[in-house]
């Protein structure tokens, strides 16, 4: 878990070292507004292992930090926001996050956990908003990438936290239907990303790693019995996968797509 966190918060920082907030990196931007979308996820998904009993330490680290980086983003990008309609945005996020930061950080219930569901669905559709207005923004194919590539990277812990739901037993509307979604989903972008001609042979090396990883991965979701350990291990591994590639996209300039 350590090393999920090590290797996320490397991921954000990728420019921080050489720019100030207010001169961050356009891709890093996108990169960092992409991300949001994953941490809302990733403290739904460890709400649900807190409650069911599932790696209950290293979740509730995870759930903490992850909190905390999801704060720390928002207010960078609210001070980077270039245009009225990302700071509106941005806007609905903190009224949101309002909303969503009691429900999370209280003990975890089960009867309280649709509720949990349905409003860290309701921040990932608004950062996915904010998301599309800063590749609108940026007008180039590497936002474009980042965009697409950073969604599989929230896929990872979208399908987690509702795997993690169900082996619970939660009842909430269309669990199942949504956690086949988010699989399906998955191995579709996979496929788009890979018939598109990789710009570089790090992004190339990094997208055949993570097809191996999902092939893997993908056969404890589709298990006859539960395995949440497993698939939490999983999940935090095939994050790191992708972490990486849109890291390595956020790298390049438009000129090199």
């Amino acid at each position: 878990m350590k090393g999920f966190m090590r290797s996320l918060l490397l991921g954000c920082s990728l420019f921080f070292s050489l720019f100030s907030w207010a001169q961050m990196a356009p891709l890093e931007a996108m990169n960092m507004a992409g991300l949001q979308r994953s941490l809302g996820q990733i403290i739904a998904k460890d709400y649900m292992m807190i409650g069911s009993g599932v790696k209950v330490d290293a979740a509730a680290r995870q759930r903490d930090e992850s909190i905390a980086l999801f704060e720390n983003h928002h207010q960078q990008l609210k001070d980077y926001a270039s245009n009225d309609e990302i700071r509106a945005s941005l806007a609905k996020v903190d009224a949101l996050w309002l909303e969503y930061k009691p429900l999370i950080t209280a003990q975890p219930d089960k009867a309280q956990a649709p509720v949990v569901l349905a409003t860290a669905e309701k921040l990932v559709k608004e950062c996915q908003q904010t998301t599309d207005l800063f590749e609108k923004h940026n007008g180039d194919a590497a936002s474009h990438s980042i965009n697409r590539s950073g969604w599989n990277r929230v896929l990872t812990q979208r399908t987690a936290m509702f795997y993690m739901a169900r082996a619970w037993g939660v009842t909430a509307p269309n669990l199942d239907a949504d956690f086949n979604a988010s699989v399906a989903e998955f191995g579709t972008i996979m496929q788009e990303l890979q018939t598109s001609t990789a710009p570089n042979p790090e992004i190339a090396e990094a997208l055949r790693k993570t097809d191996a990883k999902w092939q893997f991965a993908s056969k404890a979701l589709s298990a006859k019995d539960f395995v949440p350990t497993i698939v939490a291990i999983n999940a935090d591994s095939m994050f790191r996968q992708l972490n990486l590639m849109t890291r390595l996209y956020a790298g390049l300039t438009a000129d090199s797509l």
